[in-house]
Formats: C-alpha cells, sequence, structure tokens
C-alpha cells in the first residue's frame, strides 16, 4: 500500500503539477511514517517477521517513488544530442562522530556538465560520474513538459527500477504472510483447550 502511495504521488509529480512540498510529504514521508508506525505495532505484538516484512516494504517503496520519474521518460521523453560546454565537478564532504568518539569523513562527487542542447533541451545535467569531455556530443533524454529532470540516454532504467520494487514489495508480502500465520499458529497454540 505504501508503494502505491509513493508510486501514485511521483506518478502525479512527473504528469501533472504537484509541488515539491507535496512530492516529499505525500511521496517520500508518509509512506515511511505508515511504514514505521505498522512495525512498532508488529513488534509490540511480538509478531517479528510481520515487523521486518516493512524493510523490503520501505525499500519498495523508495523503487517505486524512483521508477515514476524514470518511466515518464521512457515513455515521453526526447533524445537529443547535445554538447558538453563545461564539466564543473563538486565534491560534498560530511563528517560524523560515532558512539566511540570517532570521526567519520564519507565525501560524494558529482559532476555538473553545462550543455548547449537545441530548442527546448537542457542546459545543464548534474549526475555522480564524469560523462563526456568538454566540447563532445552527448544524448540526452529529457521531458519535453519539464516536470522529470533530464538523464544521459543509457540512464533511464523506468522498467528495471519497476522491476525491482515489485520484487521487494513481493517479498515484504510473503514475510507479512508468514508472519500473519505465524502469529494465527501461535495464538491458537496458547488457546486453553476446553
Amino acid at each position: 500500500m505504501t508503494a502505491a502511495l509513493a508510486f501514485g504521488v511521483a506518478w502525479e509529480s512527473a504528469n501533472k503539477s504537484l509541488g515539491n512540498w507535496g512530492f516529499f510529504l505525500g511521496g517520500l514521508l508518509l509512506p515511511l511514517v505508515l511504514l514505521g508506525w505498522h512495525a512498532a505495532l508488529a513488534s509490540r505484538r511480538g509478531a517479528s517477521l510481520i515487523a521486518l516484512s516493512t524493510l523490503p516494504a520501505g525499500l519498495g517503496a523508495i523503487l517505486a517513488l524512483a521508477s515514476a520519474g524514470q518511466s515518464a521518460l521512457e515513455d515521453r521523453g526526447v533524445e537529443i544530442n547535445c554538447v558538453v560546454l563545461q564539466v564543473t565537478e563538486h565534491t560534498d564532504t560530511q563528517s560524523s562522530l560515532d558512539a566511540d568518539g570517532h570521526w567519520t569523513t564519507t565525501s560524494r562527487t558529482s559532476y555538473d556538465h553545462r550543455l548547449d542542447c537545441p530548442a527546448g533541451g537542457p542546459d545543464h545535467l548534474d549526475i555522480p560520474s564524469r560523462l563526456p569531455k568538454e566540447g563532445q556530443s552527448l544524448t540526452v533524454v529529457h521531458d519535453p513538459q519539464g516536470k522529470v529532470s533530464p538523464r544521459a540516454a543509457g540512464d533511464v532504467h523506468g522498467s528495471g527500477l519497476r522491476t525491482a520494487a515489485e520484487i521487494t514489495i513481493g517479498t515484504a508480502a510473503l514475510l507479512g504472510l508468514a508472519g500473519g500465520v505465524h502469529e494465527a499458529y501461535t495464538k491458537r497454540r496458547q488457546r486453553p483447550r476446553r
């Protein structure tokens, strides 16, 4: 249910006018809060398999959320050839202190590719890997409606993300079903016989 909610909100955002806050609250925050509430209720009852089913369900919701925009690009995206004008490297570094007093530093690098595309095409593409150098050609898939961020042509995987979401949601459903059967069997054994 949460994956369907996440996908529905993301699809609405990719196809109609749903603002960033609606996307964040309805597509990400609400499903994760519902899953947390479900896990807490199941844990309180001692239904560990049902509580555990929220992990693949949460992953399935996130994958469903990510697949909506990519699916929209697969459906209506337009491939265009652009020329890379400039590539700027950005590195974000975050440090955190663990319980033992040790600092951990993680870095994430992204590359902002400034593009010269035909009319209506994107003017930049921000991705985690460096694609062609300045002056080289880059094939980009962009949304003519401007609701989904552009991607490099080989980086659109809507159907693959949907399949991964379906597998994780199926795993969650099987874990939940097994947990429900186990809980019913345990309660039946604990019930006094007349």
